[in-house]
C-alpha cells in the first residue's frame, strides 16, 4: 500500500511512542538516559491534543510523525519530526519536513524553528537550516544541541513568460498505486456521485527563475490525483500546477467562489480555476495554462475575455499546489457582479459555484475555508495602509 500522511489521534499514541523510543535507540544513549528518556519523552493523549501532529502511514502502520506548534508571531517550532528506524532513507523525514513547510506558509509564519542533535544536523543542513545557537543535551551533557532555524520565502510571484512541455513519461506513482487508486476514488464516488475520472495533467518537474515558469507535465488520471491530494501528496516530486482567474471589481474588491458541495473541493474558497487537461495543450505540445484560465472562467462564471481585461500574470506556490493566476479587472461592483456570475452558475448543468464571496480587506481572507494559496494571492493584492502598491 502506498505511503498516507494524516492526521494524528488519540489512538495514535502508543504507536507514536514506540517510535521516538525506537529512533531514540539507535542514537547512542546509555541504558540510564535511555530509562530516563521512556520516563519524559512519550508522546501522550496531551501531545496530540496540544500539537499540530501529522502521522506517516504504510501498510497501515504508523512509521513517522511530526509535531508542530506556533511560537510567537512569526515562527512555527518543529516540535517532533522522527522516523522509525526500519523506514529510514526512503524520503519520509523529507516529506513531513516539506509539508511543515507549508503549513508554515499556510499560516503566514516566515520562519521554522527546531532543536536537534548533531546527528541530525546535516539532513536539516542541506535543506536550508542553519544553526543559530546550541545549548547542553538534558540526557547527553557532553552533547550540543543545535537549535536550527529556516527563513522562507513568499509564496506570491510575477511572471514574465511560461514554458511548460508534456512528457511521454507516465506518473510513476499512478501506476506503483493503481489499484488502490481505483478502490480510493470508488470510495470518494460514494460521497460525491457526481465525479468524474478524467484525464489531467500533472507537473512532474519546474524550474522559475527571473520571472520565467518553465515545466513539464505528464497524464494522469482524475482518479490518481484525487488520491495523491487526499493521502498528504506522498509523491513530492509531482505538483497540482493550475490555472486561477482573479476577478477584481471595478470598485477594488476580489471574486473569489465558493465551491458547491457535490464537486471535489466542496465547501473551499478560492477564485474561479481548475486543473489542467489535454484540451489545454497546443498544436506543438505545449501547456497553454493562460488558455485555461480563460477556458475555466467561462465555464464556472460565464465571463468571457470581452468582459475583462488582462493585467498581471501571477504564480503562488503552496506547497504540492501551484496556481498560474492572471488578474483580470472587470468594470461594474463587487455585489453586481456576484449576482451575475451567481445567475449564471445556477443555470449552469455543473452549478460548481455555491457562493461568491467578496474579498476587500485582509480580514476578509482569515475565513478557514479560504484555500492558502488564495489567501496568499489575496494578501499580495490587496493594499497595504502603511506600503500602498
Amino acid at each position: 500500500m502506498p505511503l498516507k500522511l494524516r492526521p494524528a489521534t488519540i489512538a495514535d499514541a502508543p504507536a507514536l511512542t514506540d517510535i521516538l523510543r525506537s529512533a531514540k535507540t539507535t542514537r547512542g544513549f546509555a541504558e540510564d538516559q535511555m530509562a530516563e528518556c521512556r520516563n519524559s519523552r512519550n508522546i501522550t493523549e496531551a501531545t496530540i491534543r496540544s500539537l499540530h501532529v501529522t502521522v506517516a502511514e504504510q501498510d497501515g502502520k504508523p512509521v513517522a510523525f511530526s509535531g508542530l506548534s506556533q511560537q510567537g508571531a512569526d515562527t512555527l517550532r518543529i516540535d517532533f519530526l522522527v522516523v522509525a528506524p526500519e523506514t529510514r532513507r526512503l524520503g519520509i523525514g523529507n516529506l513531513l519536513l516539506t509539508r511543515a513547510e507549508d503549513d508554515a506558509r499556510n499560516r503566514g509564519l516566515p520562519r521554522l524553528f527546531l532543536e536537534t542533535g548533531p546527528q541530525a544536523d546535516p539532513f536539516y543542513e542541506t535543506r536550508g537550516f542553519r544553526t543559530i545557537a546550541t545549548r547542553r543535551s538534558e540526557l547527553s551533557p557532553d552533547t550540543d544541541i543545535s537549535l536550527m532555524e529556516k527563513r522562507l520565502s513568499q509564496g506570491v510571484h510575477k511572471v514574465r513568460a511560461l514554458d511548460i512541455g508534456v512528457s511521454s513519461t507516465p506518473w510513476a506513482f499512478e501506476m506503483d498505486n493503481e489499484q488502490e487508486i481505483l478502490s480510493h476514488f470508488e470510495d470518494a464516488k460514494k460521497r460525491i456521485a457526481l465525479l468524474w475520472n478524467g484525464r489531467t495533467l500533472k507537473l512532474t518537474g519546474f524550474r522559475f527563475e527571473d520571472g520565467v515558469f518553465s515545466g513539464s507535465c505528464c497524464e494522469s488520471s482524475f482518479a490518481a490525483h484525487l488520491a495523491w491530494r487526499d493521502w498528504g501528496a506522498p509523491d513530492t516530486s509531482a505538483f497540482n500546477l493550475f490555472g486561477s482567474a482573479i476577478l477584481r471589481s471595478g470598485d477594488g474588491a476580489l471574486l473569489y467562489g465558493v465551491m458547491s458541495a457535490h464537486t471535489a473541493t466542496g465547501g473551499l474558497i478560492y477564485p474561479p480555476g481548475g486543473n489542467l487537461d489535454l484540451a489545454d495543450l497546443t498544436p506543438d505540445g505545449k501547456v497553454d495554462a493562460v488558455g485555461a484560465i480563460y477556458r475555466e472562467l467561462e465555464e464556472e462564471t460565464g465571463l468571457t475575455g470581452k468582459d475583462v481585461r488582462p493585467r498581471e500574470l501571477l504564480i503562488a506556490f503552496d506547497g504540492p499546489r501551484i496556481s498560474i493566476a492572471q488578474l483580470f479587472d472587470i468594470d461594474g461592483k463587487a455585489e453586481n457582479l456576484r449576482e451575475r456570475i451567481l445567475r449564471f452558475s445556477e443555470a449552469s448543468e455543473e452549478q460548481e459555484l455555491a457562493d461568491i464571496r467578496i474579498i476587500r480587506h485582509r480580514k476578509d481572507l482569515e475565513d478557514p475555508s479560504m484555500v492558502p494559496f488564495a489567501r496568499a494571492i489575496g494578501d499580495y493584492l490587496l493594499p497595504h495602509p502603511n506600503f500602498p502598491r
